[in-house]
């Protein structure tokens, strides 16, 4: 059961943005500007320089040892775990999404329609040619090798070794706006969802593509499991679990989960791949087991009511404690008992 309140910790307006660093400190960022760095088993906390307007994105890196927040401002900074500035990246429009590399410590900015690469002490390393729309989302594959931006269209990928004159080394084309982007960790499968309310796939490298459709609304919430069994998608208030182990979800019935009465906002996978995370519209955050098998209703193991807009969840780095970000502001850190 999700337990005892451990320590909150409250930021001046809407949590916007939470991420647990491999070795256990949060940033966390709220939609009024300012910025934190947690403790993850105090609570105590380190306050980095305001964006205004907002923090729109935030990424550690693979080490825990960087941390990029980027804002409305056009501004990326890049701190150490202590909270101090290693350098600075500024851009020509909004930061939609940060991501750091798995392998090498190169840094993705999405900023209005340009993809920006720059190295672990912001260096610029490259900066793409604009889509013809704003990037909404970008992900790396897991060998580090290509990153993708997600926009109106589809998903292209860029080789940081090979980028000569900032054009994609290949494009998955779909016509429609995508929203997020997901990448199997076996790196078999990368997965957008789109304002159109379906949810496309395509086969790494080959190119083989799938579409999964008859949602009621947008796609923005996707997420695999750490061993690339289940992929979940959140639309309006159902959570939808696709089966993605040996050929693929083509032809599967989806196990479902249903117990929000309001829209799922966030979710999130345990380390195990045994439970999911889900915190709503409605103020709960829901425990779930994984799914045994294909086509079953998946059934909660626990409801928490945090009182507010559940903005964001997140496990701690050992997988023993949760982290519940709300609309208020506030982040608390609860036990976990399972």
């Amino acid at each position: 059961m999700i337990g005892d309140l451990i320590w909150s910790h409250g930021l001046d307006d809407y949590l916007n943005c939470l991420d647990v660093s491999s070795s256990g400190p949060l940033i966390v960022g709220s939609l009024g500007g300012d910025a934190a760095i947690i403790d993850g088993d105090t609570g105590e906390h380190r306050d980095l320089q305001r964006h205004e307007m907002g923090v729109l994105s935030t990424a550690w890196d693979p080490s825990g040892q960087r941390v990029a927040v980027g804002g409305q401002d056009g501004t990326v900074r890049i701190y150490d775990p202590m909270g101090g500035q290693i350098g600075q990246i500024n851009t020509d429009d909004w930061v939609n999404d940060v991501a750091w590399s798995p392998m090498e410590t190169i840094l993705a900015i999405a900023s209005g329609k340009t993809l920006t690469l720059t190295d672990a002490d912001a260096q610029v390393l490259h900066r793409c040619q604009p889509r013809s729309s704003t990037i909404t989302s970008v992900a790396w594959a897991t060998t580090g090798l290509r990153v993708g931006s997600a926009a109106y269209g589809g998903i292209a990928w860029y080789d940081p070794e090979t980028i000569t004159d900032g054009r994609p080394t290949r494009e998955h084309e779909f016509k429609g706006s995508a929203l997020s982007i997901a990448l199997a960790p076996s790196g078999k499968w990368a997965c957008a969802g789109f304002q159109d309310a379906t949810i496309h796939l395509w086969k790494l490298w080959s190119g083989d593509e799938l579409s999964m459709s008859g949602y009621p609304a947008k796609i923005e919430l996707l997420a695999f499991d750490p061993d690339s069994h289940w992929m979940v998608s959140a639309c309006l208030e159902e959570l939808t679990f696709w089966d993605f182990s040996g050929r693929g979800p083509r032809g599967r019935t989806p196990a479902r989960g249903a117990v929000h009465d309001r829209h799922v906002t966030a979710v999130a996978w345990h380390r195990s791949g045994e439970y999911l995370l889900s915190g709503g519209a409605d103020g709960r955050v829901v425990l779930w087991p994984a799914p045994r098998r294909r086509g079953e209703e998946v059934e909660p193991l626990f409801v928490h009511h945090a009182g507010d807009t559940v903005s964001q969840v997140a496990w701690n780095s050992e997988g023993t404690a949760l982290f519940i970000g709300c609309a208020d502001g506030r982040i608390e850190a609860r036990a976990l008992e399972i």
